[in-house]
């Protein structure tokens, strides 16, 4: 298999290869060692959600990556950029496989 692009948009690496028998592969990276190092400090941060009150505001409860989207898109079905999307599925599979995109500690 032989490499023959890349390109980097967003903090998104899209390698491209064409493999012996012709066909095209994409193959998408994107280091989100950042976004993971802030959902902890944002979950151990107990002062900011503790006091929260949702009827008064608002307050961030994940933070996903593109990459994240495409493996929940990939592996389980679900397009979260969509239109018609239950958000109840996909916060109990966030909770169940995903936890560490979390920003809170509370159950979502």
């Amino acid at each position: 298999m032989s490499r023959v692009g890349r390109d980097l948009v967003n903090g998104v690496v899209e390698d491209v290869h064409i493999d012996d028998s012709g066909q095209v592969h994409q193959v998408h990276t994107q280091d989100i060692t950042q976004i993971l190092e802030d959902n902890k400090r944002k979950r151990n941060e107990t002062n900011d959600w503790m006091k929260f009150d949702p009827k008064q505001n608002l307050q961030q409860v994940l933070d996903l990556s593109m990459t994240d989207c495409v493996r929940i898109k990939n592996e389980h079905g679900i397009d979260i950029l969509g239109n018609d999307v239950d958000w109840r599925y996909v916060f109990k599979l966030i909770e169940t496989h995903y936890p560490y995109m979390k920003t809170t500690t509370a159950r979502l």
